[in-house]
């Protein structure tokens, strides 16, 4: 068997989307008592783009990370950090998966070089994460929380 790497990346982004759908879907129906999981939902989303311009070598990210969005201001910023990550995955060639490296500076001004592909693994163990707080704060609020793990995208998309 021989193994795509685009493909995978492709997949992984695509299970990163959909979770971030499945506890948007969960966030829409519980009314007026999330602060805190639209703070992450909106972290989320706000360091997937800041991560995505550190690739593209257009640090240009305006955004705080920490800012809070509106439910329907999540939703367009998702959709669009989704979209844009697909479209940069796509443009990238095997080289940029073995050994692209990307220089960028944090938020403190400090500079790092890592490599791409660790980068781009970040982002989805990152956004895992915070899935997991929001969805320990919807038990703490007595509200179900979203089944966001790998095995259920899977079993959905098969």
């Amino acid at each position: 068997m021989n193994f795509n790497i685009k493909k995978y990346y492709l997949n992984l982004f695509n299970y990163n989307s959909w979770a971030n759908r499945q506890l948007l879907t969960a966030l829409k129906s519980a009314g007026n008592k999330i602060d805190s999981e639209l703070k992450l939902m909106s972290h989320i989303i706000s360091t997937q783009d800041l991560w995505l311009e550190r690739l593209n070598r257009t640090p240009n990210y305006l955004m705080d990370i920490w800012e809070t969005f509106s439910i329907q201001e999540i939703e367009v910023l998702l959709n669009n950090s989704s979209a844009n990550w697909q479209k940069f995955i796509k443009r990238q060639n095997r080289n940029s998966f073995d050994n692209k490296l990307c220089i960028y500076k944090n938020s403190e001004g400090k500079e790092f070089t890592n490599l791409q592909i660790n980068i781009m693994q970040h982002v989805i163990t990152h956004s895992n994460y915070h899935r997991g707080q929001i969805n320990f704060l919807l038990r703490k609020l007595k509200l179900k929380p979203v089944k966001t793990d790998f095995i259920n995208f899977v079993r959905e998309k098969d």
